[in-house]
This record gives structure tokens, sequence and C-alpha cells, in this order.
């Protein structure tokens, strides 16, 4: 069951990257590490930059090796012709429950060519105009029973575009909860997927503002 549910997070992250609607050309040259990845300390993950945080009890955060296999799947997971994309997303952080059921990454993409757009239309509009293109990749990776829509998600007094859907894959129901936010050059996800039951609310309320 575990090793299935992995296989089933590297579809969703597949599908998610596709969500996104950031140009190809964007480049990723400018990332500092010592900077953007943050720290875990006992079940507290900081990042600072970010101004993020998050407290996950009992749950298991992946070291920089696990991570690597993780996209490694994802991009498995797509076509050949998209590997250009998935390796311009950097996974920087990823925890998940012991059983697998509840998962959460931060993808950062650099976007220093287009923030300007972004501004323009804010993330709400990118995130509404691109709800069409993501139901089509997610049938077309044989997802079923998929529900979309753009909402918003406060972490503290913040506020933040938020994506939630809902779909299956193999018979297992998924639900995610999506937040986009654009920090200086790079577009920021944060996403929590849970198997089941939605309890994506319930994992973003171990989310703080640093």
């Amino acid at each position: 069951m575990f090793s299935s549910i992995r296989k089933l997070t590297a579809l969703v992250l597949a599908a998610i990257f596709m969500c996104m609607m950031v140009p190809v050309q964007a480049e990723t040259a400018d990332l500092d590490v010592e900077v953007v990845f943050g720290t875990v300390n006992n079940d507290t993950y900081e990042n600072p930059y970010l101004g993020l945080g998050c407290t996950l009890e009992g749950w298991h955060y992946y070291s920089d090796e696990e991570l690597e296999g993780v996209n490694q799947r994802t991009k498995d997971a797509l076509s050949d012709e998209l590997d250009d994309l998935v390796d311009q997303n950097i996974g920087i952080m990823m925890a998940e429950q012991p059983d697998g059921m509840r998962n959460v990454n931060i993808q950062l993409q650099n976007v220093k060519n287009y923030v300007s757009i972004y501004e323009m239309m804010g993330t709400h509009e990118v995130a509404v105009n691109s709800l069409s293109g993501f139901q089509t990749t997610l049938e077309a990776a044989n997802f079923t029973d998929i529900q979309l829509e753009v909402a918003e998600q406060t972490i503290g007094d913040k506020t933040f575009t938020c994506i939630l859907g809902q779909y299956k894959i193999k018979g297992v129901q998924i639900y995610f909860r999506q937040i986009w936010d654009v920090r200086d050059i790079y577009m920021v996800t944060v996403t929590a997927t849970t198997v089941l039951e939605d309890k994506t609310e319930e994992v973003f309320s171990k989310f703080f503002l640093k």
C-alpha cells in the first residue's frame, strides 16, 4: 500500500506541474540553495525566505536523496517531451505521514522573466485560466471524477490563491489543496495531498507565517 501511495503521489505531482502555466524558458540557474530550502528541527519546518513554516508532528520529512527520488518518479510519469519542464521545477520540501495517506510538498520555479505578468494578472487570474488545461492533463493521465476550483487559503493574516481538486486514479480517491505565491523571482506552490478523505484544510492548519 505504501509503495502504491508513493507512485500515486508522483502522478499527482506530474499533473500539478502541468497546471502551473509557467513558461518553459524559465531558468533555475539563480537558485540560491542556502537561502530557499529552509530547515527542519524535530517536527517543525521553517523557511524564512518564503515566510512560511509548519509543524507536522510524527510526519517524515524527506531527505535530499528522497526528494531526488520523488523528482525522478515524477519525471518518469511524464513524457520525454516534458522533461525540461520537470527539470525547471525544484522540490525544496516534502513530508508525509508514515502511512503515506497525507503528503505536503513545496515547489519553486524561477520565473524572473515573467514576474511582471503575474503582477499584472494576479495569481488568482492565472489559476482560473489554468483550470481547463489542468483538467485536460488529468484526463489524459486517466484520472477520473475530476473536480477543480479556484479558492482562497488563509495562513495567519495572509490570504493566498488556492486550487482545490479531487479526482480518482486507479480507483483511489485523491484530494489536493495548493496555494500559489510569487516570491521575488520564484513561483512558489505549496501542495497538501490526502488519500480517501479530504483532510487538506486540516494539513494547512499546521502552517504558520514566519
